[in-house]
């Protein structure tokens, strides 16, 4: 009798997925398989790798003491998403948030990973500072052009899909309901959608499709959770027609797309009807030289009234290069109108800290919370341990190692993302862990209020869970406008 063929982890996904979308909506689920395999050959993952010195005083103790004086540290970052190739000439598009400004000015190494896993060197065009994606160009890729809907619409009741990319650079998916959507425009003159969906979409940055196997646009922001308390979420999406608009723009000046600069960081997570107060000013930045101060609150830019935070860092970076804005600002209650020139953004210094003290304990960059492990394992809301080799070869796990998942606490970032106890972490971002330090080491490297992948091993199936990190009180991924 001939033995039996174990089919792989991947295989018996691919069956689950197809009678999952089959019964989630009859005859309309077959168009949706045909755009998931389709989607499986056309979404890459997009590794951008930077390297460089951090300045002498980068390793300190716990309280500010340099631990090393004189040295130097190599500090090497990753930064993964997913690409949509947009043309026959291996343009790529991928969205990077608020990271361009860690890549920005850094001589980046880039790299494609297509639906087979195969890598391919590519190269950073240009980055449209404003709308913060990127094209990257792989000459030698040979990727086949992504179906891209230039004029969709996305109306109440559709399906909506979002590939994922693992850890092993195969492909996932998941999807999601519409409940209502709606267009506007934002502040440079495009549009955008706002979209309410039954379930979580876990990929900022990830290409959205409809039901006909075509792009419609890109997640642009965090989503966020309805009032209402259940499991809605509300999703921005980039138009495809707005993100083909850029990428052209980028295409054509052969680099940067660069967005105005003023040099002050605001407090992100509140508006007011008076205006939005700043709460650092860079030095020698366009906002220094015109005297604001740290505490002024800005009512006013050229004219037209400042209350949300976060409309206010578009209105900047749309602001033209060279132009002035006159800025109205309320200092200790006095009106006090200031006049600066916006610059293009420059490069700057990174701000990352590895902390240390002889006890070994973790912080993250830029925190200064986490002043021991266990406050940093609460923070986080998860425990882990390596998996013993016997217990390894017993869950049959591939390679052998990974972390066990000891315990998630409720309501924190891993539990909200689907992570279990039980569960078995293979790799992070692709990168393998198989000792609870160089996890949290991984997630150190990323700050809070970063994005992570997991892939994971529960039961003999491999999962990818996208854990979105808490973001302190006080700390902001978001680069001062």
């Amino acid at each position: 009798m001939p033995a039996a063929r174990v089919k792989s982890p991947a295989y018996c996904f691919r069956l689950f997925l197809l009678g999952a979308v089959l019964a989630m909506n009859g005859k309309a689920g077959l168009a949706q398989v045909g755009a998931l395999k389709d989607s499986e050959q056309t979404a890459v993952r997009v590794n951008i790798l930077t390297e460089y010195l951090g300045s002498p005083e980068s390793v300190v103790e716990f309280g500010g003491k340099v631990a090393i004086p004189d040295y130097r540290p190599r500090i090497i970052k990753l930064f993964p998403s997913t690409g949509i190739v947009i043309d026959g000439k291996g343009h790529v598009v991928t969205y990077l948030g608020y990271r361009w400004v860690d890549i920005h000015s850094r001589n980046p190494r880039v790299e494609i990973v297509d639906f087979r896993g195969k890598k391919f060197p590519a190269e950073l065009i240009g980055i449209d500072q404003s709308v913060r994606i990127a094209v990257v160009l792989c000459r030698d890729c040979n990727l086949k052009a992504s179906s891209l809907c230039r004029r969709c619409e996305i109306k109440d009741g559709a399906f909506v899909v979002a590939p994922l990319l693992d850890g092993s650079n195969a492909s996932r998916f998941e999807s999601a309901k519409v409940l209502s959507a709606s267009a506007r425009g934002d502040s440079a003159g495009g549009r955008e959608w706002t979209i309410q969906v039954n379930r979580p979409l876990s990929l900022v940055g990830a290409p959205m499709l409809n039901s006909q196997k075509q792009v419609i646009g890109l997640v642009a922001d965090e989503p966020s959770r309805d009032s209402s308390g259940d499991a809605r979420v509300n999703v921005t999406i980039m138009p495809v027609e707005q993100m083909l608009g850029s990428a052209d723009r980028i295409i054509k000046a052969g680099g940067d797309i660069q967005s105005g600069w003023l040099g002050v960081k605001v407090d992100s997570d509140a508006g007011s009807p008076s205006g939005v107060a700043v709460t650092e000013v860079e030095k020698e930045s366009p906002a220094h030289k015109a005297g604001v101060l740290p505490g002024d609150i800005m009512v006013k830019w050229n004219g037209a009234s400042i209350q949300d935070p976060l409309k206010y860092i578009r209105i900047v970076e749309n602001t033209p290069i060279g132009s002035k804005a006159v800025i109205e600002v309320l200092r200790q209650g006095r009106p006090v109108t200031l006049t600066a020139i916006i610059e293009a953004r420059r490069p700057q210094d990174p701000e990352e800290k590895l902390v240390i003290d002889v006890q070994d304990a973790i912080a993250l960059p830029r925190s200064g919370r986490a002043s021991s492990d266990a406050e940093f394992v609460s923070l986080l809301g998860i425990e882990v341990q390596s998996v013993p080799p016997q217990l390894a070869e017993f869950l049959q796990m591939p390679g052998q190692t990974g972390l066990l998942v000891m315990s998630v606490k409720k309501q924190a970032a891993f539990d909200r993302a689907g992570v279990a106890a039980g569960d078995v972490i293979l790799d992070v971002d692709g990168t393998r862990v198989a000792v609870p330090q160089s996890f949290f080491d991984h997630i150190k490297s990323r700050g809070w209020g970063s994005r992570i992948l997991l892939r994971l091993w529960r039961r003999g199936i491999e999962l990818s869970k996208a854990v979105q990190l808490p973001r302190l009180p006080g700390s902001s991924r978001r680069p001062s406008p």
